[in-house]
């Protein structure tokens, strides 16, 4: 997935809260860091106090992460401890794992099949590939709070076929399975095209999406490069989705809450926040990780609601 960049420049003031030792203490907890709040809209530091009561009481928060990021993932973790037991009926929702695969989902939460068996059974080393430890202690934290794991994401094998051939080349099965599109969002489209030029163009882009080619794909020069509006229409499935069956799950669960993990480029205003209260969700939130030494560029153009702005290690000259 795309996630959007942490910027540099900046540090912010403010009396960091220093993480206490956690019942029930995971791997993840070597990655606290002392961290403050900020309201991303105003840059006024927010007591935690009044964070953890404003995210309690939203029916949606969508944290955004760098996928390969510790700390981030410990951020996750804190939030998931702190939120669920206040929830009458909370869940967890994964862009991790694609909706094909809740019932799996459904039976790791029972109880009925193990870690290995849910790893194997939802591919997460093929269709995700990150740690699966940078998760599993959040996952866990849901579950013991009698929270559901809601899998998110659209199928690879849809998103892949949309990436090389574009929308129109989905069989009428396929089609009936995308959720509502908006793609004339244009503060979305501005956003996505800015950060295809940080990544080097579309065309670098490009190759980053067809990655070594489709599955079965002989001879990959055979296969058509994707096009920016088919890479673009690409991450609105991947939005809309997500945005989708977290508002089916919603409401679903009138007395429901819904802590989304998804990559920073989703957890923004133009991304799933706003496509879930096009959907009738209207108290959403998003939340992004930064560092004291790079939350500038997060305050110039907020995208989210909160930031959580960790203290980083002092480096030793």
């Amino acid at each position: 997935m795309i996630g959007s960049l942490v910027g540099c420049g900046g540090t912010y003031g403010g009396q960091p809260t220093t993480p206490g030792p956690a019942k029930g203490g995971s791997r993840l907890d070597g990655a606290a860091l002392p961290y403050a709040v900020v309201d991303a809209r105003t840059g006024h530091a927010v007591e935690t106090a009044a964070f953890w009561t404003k995210l309690a009481g939203e029916r949606a928060v969508c944290v955004g992460e760098e996928h390969s990021n510790p700390h981030d993932h410990w951020v996750e973790l804190e939030l998931a401890r702190h939120l669920f037991p206040h929830w009458p009926h909370g869940a967890l929702g994964l862009e991790m794992i694609q909706r094909p695969f809740q019932g799996v989902v459904d039976d790791f939460v029972a109880h009925h099949i193990g870690e290995d068996a849910l790893r194997s059974r939802i591919g997460w080393d093929e269709r995700w590939g990150f740690d699966f430890a940078f998760y599993a202690p959040t996952i866990a934290a849901a579950i013991a709070a009698g929270g559901s794991v809601v899998a998110l994401d659209a199928p690879t094998e849809l998103t892949k076929q949309v990436a090389h051939h574009g929308i129109a080349s989905l069989s009428p099965d396929e089609q009936a399975k995308l959720p509502e599109l908006d793609m004339h969002d244009a503060t979305h489209r501005a956003w996505f095209d800015a950060l295809m030029e940080d990544m080097g163009g579309a065309d670098a882009h490009a190759h980053a999406t067809m990655g070594s080619g489709s599955a079965g794909d002989d001879d990959s020069s055979d296969v058509q490069m994707p096009s920016a509006d088919d890479i673009y229409a690409v991450q609105v499935i991947w939005d809309e989705t997500m945005a989708d069956t977290a508002a089916t799950w919603l409401k679903a669960h009138p007395d429901g809450h819904m802590l989304i993990l998804a990559g920073n480029g989703h957890c923004h205003d133009s991304a799933i926040v706003s496509r879930l209260k096009r959907r009738g969700v209207a108290d959403v939130v998003s939340v992004r990780t930064v560092t004291d030494d790079s939350v500038s560029d997060a305050l110039e153009k907020p995208m989210n609601d909160f930031l959580v702005v960790l203290s980083a290690p002092k480096k030793h000259e």
